[in-house]
């Protein structure tokens, strides 16, 4: 009984003595946590960081207003380096191990130097750590090959990356443009724009690409995505200690870009360009005239109900492919060279040219709305044939020349008009060209005019009514405003020293040279096309549109609406519907009258089906063949008309020999509904191949007898 009663006190004392010992042990740990390795804890978890790594988005899509994609993403295989590892090479390690890879790339195809790969990792736009691209689009047997060497290629990777793809190739290149590498000045300039803390921030890194030209510069907001984002875990070497996938996030596509262009329209276009400036070269000039170069030019076509652009082809051209796999600086001289007639040039916006006789129309609508034409025309009766008319006899002399002693080299205006006298109301001098009837409203009616916009500077004041020395709006960069003159022109010209003469020296000669599309007038070919688009659709100028709709990207799994693009109209002309009907008569004129400038070269086109209103140009260019000007618009027999378009052929020769024939070529299967279908790469060889199919298969049903017994 003694012993059992010890025994209680005993087993509380042997287990307050193993608690102790136990809480002892804890309190020491915790001691020697917080107390000796805590320093030790924090230094380690302050150097660890997160670092984002990014991933460009796919761009949008890029397609015609019928939903035929011209610009697509296609995935590649890219040959990268990490730097991070050529950090551990010596410099000769790693000459020699880019010259080992150098060797291994253009045996699998694709012909790459050192020189190349040295630049690109040393590039100031990529940082210690960033894993460098060296060769797109290389052949994926290249991935075997260098996975069984990593002893022979430290850092070198084979990655997936998405580019842009073309399925119709070159097809509408000064449209679209092209995308390059982001420089350092471009990335400042987009993220700057940007809210960083935006989650759905489209930010930019160095060795992103960015729109360099065309719709790809001007909807790069629409066409970038958002770039995803990995989150890795590193420490203070830099090494990845873990990936945090709880922050990542995907990339999102950009939104697809639908354009206005057809791209049947826009394939017909660039062909006949092409073809006519080659028949062009083909033809002999007369003796002691400039040869016919006939190396450039545009041709384009808008809509003249709602000012959308149908076509725009610019020649020379070039191949935004070239740029996918990064273009040398030889290479991007000959797309800029003069001397090689700088193919990246888009001659439809940039191009600035005389337009010639087609600028008459111009001329005749402020001679109108003056009130030249009318039996109270200040127009001495010595040169006005009848009210409204004025006798044309192929030279025109300027009749205040003998009251103001001026040399009379200057005074007589001269044509190529041989003929007898002829007395041309506007409408026909708008058919036959007549440049002394635009002469004599210059010289005896403007130029007799108050000085001023509704006096001798009238014609001027027309012209920028309709958009002429000024941006059209469309939806491109680098366009350009053209020049009207006038004193102020003269004034500003003179300040830069480009011009001898200032506007107090403007002479009724400028505005008698003016009269036809000559002396220092400038257009564009867009220019030119959206005023007589204006002029088609009775006086409403419309900013020539290029995108027609904006397809969003799903997000969170709803698509935003649609983004839409609807006629922009700049104004009202209010143009009276009898000025524009003389005008219009005219223009139909060209193509039907008699002594019509392009009667010859539309003879068979179906008029009666569908009508064309059209102008030829001839502007003179010192030293050169003459600038070769068409500008047109139909049909005139049905409501409304439907498209009108230009072209612009230098050093070509006449309106009515080059641009005239070029035009035609492209109207008449518009009047037809002939315009052929432009087919993508896949669907030519898809169409070689079934052709060689059924060529073989015929072979083999004549070897087998015909198959009939």
């Amino acid at each position: 009984m003694d012993v059992d009663d010890d025994a209680g006190p005993f087993r509380l004392r042997i287990f307050a003595f193993v608690a102790l010992v136990l809480f002892g042990a804890l309190f020491t740990r915790l001691w020697y946590l917080q107390g000796i390795e805590a320093e030790a804890f924090q230094a380690e978890a302050e150097s660890l960081v997160l670092r984002q790594v990014f991933e460009e988005a796919p761009r949008g899509r890029i397609l015609d207003r019928n939903g035929r994609v011209i610009v697509d993403n296609k995935v590649v295989d890219v040959v990268t380096i990490d730097k991070a590892v050529l950090e551990e090479m010596t410099e000769d390690e790693q000459l020699e191990m880019f010259r080992r890879l150098a060797t291994a790339i253009s045996r699998s195809g694709r012909l790459t130097k050192l020189e190349s790969i040295v630049d690109e990792v040393t590039r100031a736009q990529y940082g210690r750590f960033d894993v460098v691209p060296v060769a797109v689009d290389v052949d994926p047997s290249l991935l075997v090959y260098l996975g069984e060497r990593p002893g022979a290629f430290p850092g070198v990777a084979v990655a997936s990356r998405t580019v842009r793809s073309y399925p119709f190739g070159p097809l509408a290149a000064h449209l679209l443009g092209y995308v390059g590498p982001v420089t350092l000045a471009e990335l400042q300039s987009a993220n700057a724009r940007i809210d960083a803390d935006d989650p759905g921030a489209k930010t930019y890194q160095l060795s992103d690409e960015i729109g360099k030209t065309g719709v790809e510069r001007v909807f790069e907001d629409v066409l970038r995505g958002v770039p995803g984002v990995r989150y890795l875990e590193v420490d203070n070497r830099g090494e990845v200690i873990r990936e945090r996938y709880e922050y990542n996030s995907a990339p999102i596509p950009g939104a697809d870009l639908y354009l206005t262009i057809d791209v049947d329209l826009q394939a017909l276009t660039e062909e006949r360009l092409a073809a006519q400036l080659a028949t062009v070269r083909g033809r002999s000039a007369d003796a002691g005239e400039p040869d016919f170069v006939g190396a450039a030019g545009c041709a384009m076509a808008t809509d003249p109900r709602n000012g959308d652009l149908l076509a725009m082809a610019s020649f020379p051209t070039y191949d935004p492919r070239d740029f996918v796999n990064g273009i040398s600086f030889a290479e991007f001289e000959l797309l800029t060279s003069p001397d090689n007639n700088a193919p990246i040039l888009n001659r439809c916006i940039q191009g600035t040219y005389a337009p010639g006789s087609t600028f008459k129309v111009i001329t005749g609508l402020a001679a109108e709305e003056a009130g030249l034409l009318g039996p109270d025309s200040i127009i001495p009766e010595a040169v006005n044939a009848a009210p409204g008319r004025l006798e044309d006899t192929g030279t025109y002399f300027f009749s205040r020349c003998r009251d103001d002693f001026e040399a009379a080299d200057t005074c007589e205006f001269g044509s190529t008009y041989r003929g007898p006298p002829r007395t041309v109301g506007l409408a026909e001098a708008i058919s036959v060209s007549s440049d002394v009837f635009f002469y004599k409203l210059a010289g005896e009616g403007f130029s007799q005019l108050p000085r001023g916009p509704e006096g001798d500077e009238w014609i001027q004041a027309k012209a920028r009514e309709f958009g002429l020395g000024t941006g059209t709006g469309i939806q491109l960069p680098y366009e350009r405003s053209g020049a009207i003159p006038d004193r102020a022109y003269f004034d500003l010209l003179a300040e830069q020293g480009v011009f001898l003469r200032d506007g107090s020296q403007w002479f009724p000669g400028d505005t008698i040279n003016l009269s036809i599309g000559q002396g220092e007038l400038l257009v564009t070919p867009a220019q030119l096309t959206n005023a007589y688009a204006t002029i088609g659709n009775g006086g409403f100028l419309h900013q020539i549109n290029v995108a027609h709709r904006i397809v969003h990207p799903m997000v969170d799994g709803e698509r935003p609406p649609d983004t839409t693009f609807g006629p922009r109209v700049l104004r009202d002309l209010e143009i009276p519907a009898d000025d524009l009907a003389q005008i219009e008569e005219g223009l139909e004129g060209v193509l039907t009258h008699p002594g019509g400038t392009a009667r010859t070269v539309f003879a068979g086109f179906p008029n009666g089906l569908w009508t064309v209103a059209g102008k030829t140009g001839t502007a003179e260019v010192n030293g050169k063949a003459d600038t070769s000007v068409f500008a047109a618009y139909g049909p005139t027999n049905r409501a409304e008309p439907e498209i009108a378009v230009t072209a612009v052929l230098e050093e070509s020769g006449f309106g009515a020999s080059a641009a005239a024939p070029l035009v035609r070529s492209i109207l008449e299967p518009i009047a037809l509904d002939e315009v052929p279908r432009a087919r993508t790469f896949d669907e030519i060889d898809r169409l070689a191949f079934e052709q060689v199919s059924e060529t073989a298969e015929t072979a083999e049903t004549a070897a087998d007898g015909g198959g009939d017994e």
